[in-house]
């Protein structure tokens, strides 16, 4: 039996350096539903790079197909 390998987890922190926005967007898309929920472990919340590589793909879809 082979385990695939976990995603990594990012914090706000790191979301808010590889997005360049702030803490206080991160959780105004949240509850707007504009950006997948965290997952709490512990007192700490995270994404999953997964997620997080599919939010931006689907926000980018219409401009990357754009045709003149």
């Amino acid at each position: 039996m082979s385990l695939e390998p976990l995603p990594q987890l990012l914090t706000k922190s790191d979301l808010t350096t590889r997005l360049n926005i702030s803490l206080r967007t991160i959780e105004n898309m949240v509850k707007a539903g504009d950006f997948p929920p965290p997952v709490r472990i512990g007192k700490y919340v995270y994404w999953s790079e997964v997620a997080v590589t599919r939010w931006r793909q689907k926000l980018f879809t219409d401009q990357e197909n754009w045709r003149q």
